[in-house]
């Protein structure tokens, strides 16, 4: 497997013609998901795909259920990692191999919805944008689908082709790597490759595809399941400092659009407005993990309430104006580094997540 650090390779090509789409899979010890994930696209009516798997050197049976569809599945390749590696490298490495026209990069713990090819592939085909942003369900353990987070955004979302300069509101979609169809010549020329710290490596090249795109369209079909819960997934497993990751995920993003908007370059799509949101963003992110129970050891969230303060004095845009309600409240403990004040609000905010879910039928 290519070392993802290394120069990155031109362009693939390949004798005869390319297909529509290439599908990415990034795997490790998902023996039990990989097969139903491959079979999920493998099985439907639309066929002008290549499916290609970059395992980080897995040590259960991932590799012989690969093995094992192979000979059976022609569009289907598989790349080995020597060792240990994360999703961010293997999606590189897979994404070097892709020969077609549009990559998508497709998690091997979730599933692509039934029929949802032909329509992905028709709006491709005559749209041609350089990002396709999907709707996704919640497949819960019980075998209910629910919408996803993204839901209400991708409904209202302009219908037609827009940036996110006209679209600034578009940053509050997921910043993961399986909402998103991408355009490989456009991927390619961004110059966008997966950290290879993980969990939150997917963040700054959702980011630099968002923010670079100069057509963005939305498929309002749901197109991918998102397997919740996740068990052994980066976010629920690993590492104890882990979700510490992702302020060294934000720091450059907002950094380098920060630099961009102090150039006033007439070819960036970088406005105050688009920083704005970009940095009301960030912080959210952040703070959500610091809420979200079993993300953030009690013993570290002092810790990690200094690192999100921090973030936010040293990127807040000038003149800023923290939202209305619950979230601006929040902001300002964050901005004073309140850790006894943000802490009294954790009650009214699991009452605040628990209505929520009961309004949306969760």
């Amino acid at each position: 497997m290519r070392d993802p650090s290394s120069e990155r390779d031109p362009v693939p090509s390949r004798s005869g013609p390319a297909p529509l789409l290439s599908v990415v899979i990034p795997t490790f010890n998902v023996e039990s998901y990989v097969g139903p994930c491959i079979d999920s696209m493998a099985g439907q009516e639309f066929r002008d795909i290549e499916i290609i798997v970059a395992d980080g050197a897995s040590t259960d049976g991932t590799r012989t259920v690969l093995e094992n569809r192979l000979p059976t599945e022609p569009r289907l390749t598989a790349e080995w990692a020597a060792s240990r590696i994360g999703p961010g490298r293997a999606r590189n490495a897979g994404a070097a191999k892709a020969v077609g026209e549009y990559l998508w990069f497709v998690d091997a713990d979730d599933l692509v919805a039934p029929d949802s090819l032909t329509v992905i592939a028709e709006r491709l085909a005559a749209q041609r944008p350089d990002v396709l942003l999907i709707n996704h369900a919640e497949l819960h353990a019980d075998g209910t689908v629910k919408p996803g987070q993204d839901h209400a955004l991708i409904q209202a979302a302009e219908k037609g082709s827009f940036t996110i300069a006209r679209r600034p509101r578009m940053l509050d979609v997921r910043l993961v790597s399986w909402n998103k169809i991408v355009r490989r010549d456009f991927f390619v020329s961004t110059g966008a490759e997966f950290a290879a710290e993980w969990p939150y490596e997917d963040v700054p090249v959702s980011c630099e595809l968002l923010l670079s795109a100069a057509e963005i369209r939305v498929l309002d079909q749901v197109c991918y399941h998102y397997r919740r819960p996740r068990p052994g997934s980066a976010t629920n497993a690993g590492k104890r400092y882990r979700h510490f990751n992702v302020f060294d995920a934000w720091r450059p993003i907002l950094k380098g659009n920060r630099d961009k908007l102090a150039a006033e370059s007439e070819n960036s799509q970088m406005t105050e407005e688009v920083y704005h949101t970009l940095f009301q963003r960030a912080i959210w992110h952040c703070s959500a993990l610091l809420d979200t129970p079993g993300y953030i050891a009690r013993a570290d969230r002092r810790a990690f309430l200094d690192q999100l303060s921090a973030l936010y004095v040293e990127y807040v845009p000038d003149g800023y104006r923290p939202p209305a309600g619950f979230r601006g409240v929040k902001f300002a403990l964050i901005a004073k580094d309140s850790y006894l004040g943000y802490a009294a609000l954790d009650p009214l905010n699991k009452a605040r997540v628990a209505a929520q879910r009961l309004l949306a039928g969760r």
